[in-house]
Order: structure tokens, then sequence, then C-alpha cells
């Protein structure tokens, strides 16, 4: 994956209370770019049921008038092209609404999916800081839901990771499903409703706030009715095995969506979040 980040400087010296750019128009201007340098690679950005190759995220700045605009890229196609027309042209504006940001410094991130893996731990509780609104959109209803339900938000960071990390270990998502559904609950929060402009005739609402989640002990039924699936006896070390891979995966997926967002409209710049880790399992966690 690759991290850009742009820091951004409006022509005339001010964003708020002039009309500050919607995540939404970043999502036009990453489309211009590339049909102006790339035009056969513009339909990857937005193929019809297909994982959009990349996320969205922009900072305001309230003491300055700057704004940061922050692309991470996962397909190497896109960030190649991104790349090298940002190292061999002379790009110093992007026009961004109604006028041009002054490109003050571009920060490059090269994103090792391998080390995500090699530097996160079982974790048993965590805090995840919803700092765009989020929102998932489901089949099992009319109206999407608003708030990050363990199975929803950990369901959307596993397809996240099967689509870009294919190098790498997959996740069984229907196992690894199934386990957070019996062993993930959500031990407080504090969120609010926002509304939220993503370029269509209604703006949308998500949750934004705090979010603390922990791990229940393991479930001896569950992990009973799963090897008796399996057609084995039970077995200490597999379960405690199973039990503490999971708990690392719930870590390596906070991690990943830092970087590719969460929910619906990720490319709008929504969903963003950021991972804290609370406590780590230990060996009187397991059986």
């Amino acid at each position: 994956m690759l991290k850009l980040t742009f820091e951004l400087y409006p022509e005339d010296g001010r964003i708020k209370p002039y009309g500050h750019p919607y995540g939404y128009i970043f999502r036009g201007v990453i489309m211009k770019w590339l049909s102006d340098i790339k035009p056969e690679l513009v339909h990857k950005l937005h193929e019809f049921e297909e994982i959009r190759p990349y996320s969205i995220n922009y900072i305001i700045h309230k003491k300055v008038p700057k704004l940061d605009f922050i692309i991470v890229s996962y397909d190497d196609e896109i960030q190649d092209a991104l790349f090298q027309d940002l190292i061999t042209s002379e790009k110093n504006i992007i026009h961004i609404g109604q006028k041009d940001y002054y490109i003050s410094q571009v920060r490059f991130e090269r994103i090792n999916i391998r080390d995500l893996i090699d530097q996160s731990n079982p974790v048993k509780s965590f805090n995840l800081n919803f700092i765009r609104p989020i929102y998932f959109n489901t089949s099992k209803g009319d109206y999407p839901v608003r708030f990050p339900i363990p199975i929803l938000l950990f369901g959307n960071l596993a397809k996240l990771w099967n689509e870009t990390a294919k190098n790498t270990s997959e996740i069984d998502r229907e196992n690894f499903l199934n386990w957070v559904n019996v062993h993930v609950y959500v031990s407080g929060y504090k969120m609010k409703s926002v509304r939220t402009e993503i370029g269509k005739p209604k703006p949308v609402v998500g949750g934004l706030g705090n979010v603390s989640y922990r791990v229940v002990k393991i479930n001896k039924h569950y992990y009973k009715h799963m090897l008796k699936e399996m057609n084995r006896e039970y077995d200490y070390k597999f379960v405690n095995d199973d039990y503490s891979g999971n708990c690392r995966w719930l870590e390596i997926l906070c991690k990943l969506g830092e970087y590719t967002n969460v929910g619906a409209n990720r490319t709008a710049g929504m969903g963003v979040i950021h991972y804290y880790p609370g406590n780590y399992l230990t060996e009187k966690n397991l059986l």
C-alpha cells in the first residue's frame, strides 16, 4: 500500500468558514488526476460490486489555514501511476471545489502488509475512535446500520484484508466472524449521529465518537461444537491457539482499518478510525 499526504494551503489564505471541502470532493480530485495521467486505470476506482482500491482522509487544521489531503492506494498499478507522476512532474496546485490549493509538501509512506502481521499481538480489549462518521449498508434491512457492532465492523475489515493482502495470510472470514459473534462485545461507547454530504441528493448519517470493545474468555461450548463439526476430540492446544490467533487478527484488522477506513463510502472520507489497544492476552486467559 502507498500513503500520500499532501500539505495544502488555499490560495486566498482562508478555509473556514468559506466553504471548506467535503471528503467526496477529494474523490473527484483523484479521478481527475488519474484520468489525466492513466485514463485506462480510472475504471478501477469505481468498478461495480468490487472493493474500491483506495481510501481518503483529510485534516482541516484549526490554527493555520491549511489542510492535509491523504490518499491510501492498495492497487499496485494505481499507486505506481500516482507515485511516478509526482516524482516526474512539477505539480504544485490542486483544484478542490471552487478554489486552488498550493502543495507545500507531499509525504510518502509505503505500508508493508507483512509488518501489520509481524507487529500485532493478541488483544483482549481496545478502543476505536471514529473520527469520521461510520455506517454499514447491509442486505438484511432497508436502512444502514449506524453503529459499529463487532460483526459488521470486523466483517468489513476481514473482507478488505482478503482483497488488499492477497500475498499474505488470508482470513477464513466465515469462521472468524462466527468467533467474533461469540467472543467480542461492546463494553462502552460515547457516540452521536452526524449528517455528512457525500455528493448525492441526500446526505448520509453515520456514527461519530468512541467505542470500547472487549473479548470474553474462551467459550467452551463454542469450541465443543466447532470441534464436533470438524470431527475432532476436544483439543486444548487447538482451542488456545485458535482463540489467541483470532485475538491477534483483531489487532491486525484494526491497524489495517487506520489506513483503509471502515464501512460505507470509505472513498468519500467516511469511516476514518484510530486504534488504541488496551490489554493483551496472557497465559491466564487460556485454558
